[in-house]
């Protein structure tokens, strides 16, 4: 069993946050080189709002069946078994992507900063955070809440500094400049990595079954995380390339550290863009904690409810999944080895896929259990689904910018999962139901 009525709402702001803020100091401006800042802008801006309206349409649901699988578990409520065991494992192989995601942009800022990183530096972050988590969630989330609020701070403070020194100039595209102005088609070029900087929130919603009255505590957690994320996004957006450029800030694999030391604005040693730098490591600690977080708990509901082996839904003495802490090593510390640009496009088209899921499953429960008692309802909230689906499909199509062998790799991955799914269906229907759950 895990640990019950433990989680406060400023902790499960404080996850949201932490499971998100990582991607508004790296992975974000990949998309500013090739489109341009008005593209990168109108992208975040409807990102945005679907990210916010999806955390919100599961927001809804968690307060009515709180459940550590969070979105899996609500999609197996509209659509059976086999729909919701897609979209949870889609969701945990996403997250576990996610942590050598999060590694690799770890090991890159704290080279920048402190002069030290590559492979002791990522093994000594699975290492220290699994060995967390194994201790328990308390003690694991309110590190998470720690990092993420010195994460927030520093987006702030790098705003407040770089503000002054934005040129619009440096954001526009100037005569026979080769970026392009809007367009629909430098919009799409740029979703993918727009939604980078919101991408997970809805993952939130596996804290669910360990928050304290999740009726209330669920949705005050995520609207303030919603409000925080959507203030520092648009100020690294604005600040970020109006300082430095968008060329400089588009091909830096730390962009606010680059832009705050490019062109002698402030010296690297200056105890700013120390800050800031700092920020961004603790940002990337947030993420990496909360990713971890929200991966084994998806492993262990998928495990709870007879999908994965029963071994991942073992827990400790003090109420954590240990086992499927340890699987996330085996598999994320390697992951380190990708290209953290290409891990992020399987990671999008993977959520992507899970939001359109998502979105559907909650106009489905709207229409077929009208009486289902949600002690959060979101005003307007078919109309919200409805907008974040079409918004969705954009998402996935953008994400086809992927390699044939990156796709290849997802398609079989996917498609062992699938069988997965057909032999356990097939040893249960062949055991007496007493024994079902030991499948």
């Amino acid at each position: 069993m895990l640990k019950q009525g433990v989680l406060r709402w400023p902790q499960i702001a404080g996850l949201g946050i932490s499971l998100v803020i990582a991607g508004q100091f790296s992975g974000w401006n990949y998309g500013l080189a090739s489109s341009g800042w008005a593209n990168m802008l109108v992208a975040t801006l409807l990102m945005a709002v679907l990210c916010g309206g999806l955390a919100l349409c599961v927001c809804e649901l968690s307060t009515a069946r709180p459940h550590a699988g969070g979105v899996f578990a609500y999609a197996q409520l509209a659509f059976g078994p086999f729909v919701g065991y897609l979209v949870g494992a889609a969701c945990a192989l996403a997250l576990t992507i996610g942590t050598g995601a999060a590694a690799n942009f770890l090991a890159a800022y704290m080279e920048s900063v402190f002069g030290f990183g590559g492979w002791p530096v990522r093994i000594g972050l699975f290492a220290a955070i699994i060995g967390i988590h194994i201790v328990g969630v308390g003690e694991a989330l309110g590190l998470t809440l720690l990092a993420g609020a010195v994460a927030a701070i520093a987006l702030l403070a790098f705003g407040g500094a770089m503000l002054p020194h934005v040129h619009w100039e440096n954001l526009l595209p100037a005569a026979g400049s080769t970026l392009p102005s809007v367009s629909v088609a430098g919009i799409f070029a740029c979703v993918p990595f727009a939604i980078w900087m919101f991408i997970c929130l809805e993952q939130v919603a596996s804290a669910a079954e360990e928050a304290a009255e999740p009726g209330r505590s669920m949705p005050r957690g995520i609207i303030a995380a919603v409000g925080t994320l959507l203030l520092t996004a648009l100020t690294v957006v604005i600040s970020a390339p109006g300082a430095a450029g968008v060329e400089v800030v588009g091909n830096a694999a730390d962009p606010l550290y680059t832009a705050m030391t490019h062109g002698g604005l402030y010296g690297e040693r200056d105890w700013l863009p120390l800050l800031v730098g700092s920020g961004a490591v603790c940002g990337l600690l947030a993420t990496f904690f909360s990713v971890v977080f929200s991966a084994s708990r998806q492993l262990f509901a998928l495990a709870r409810d007879g999908f994965f082996p029963a071994s991942l839904a073992r827990t400790n003495r003090r109420g954590a999944p240990y086992v499927a802490l340890l699987v996330l090593t085996v598999i994320g510390l390697p992951l380190t080895l990708v290209p953290p640009e290409k891990l992020l496009l399987c990671i999008v088209l993977l959520l992507g896929s899970c939001h359109l899921v998502l979105f559907a499953a909650y106009l489905r429960l709207h229409r077929t259990q009208p009486g289902l008692e949600r002690p959060f309802r979101l005003r307007g909230g078919p109309v919200v689904a409805s907008v974040g689906m079409l918004l969705t499909l954009v998402v996935i199509a953008a994400c086809f910018q992927l390699e044939v062998a990156m796709l290849s790799a997802l398609a079989l991955v996917v498609a062992v999962l699938i069988l997965n799914y057909l032999l356990r269906a097939a040893t249960r229907a062949g055991k007496p139901l007493e024994n079902a759950e030991n499948v």
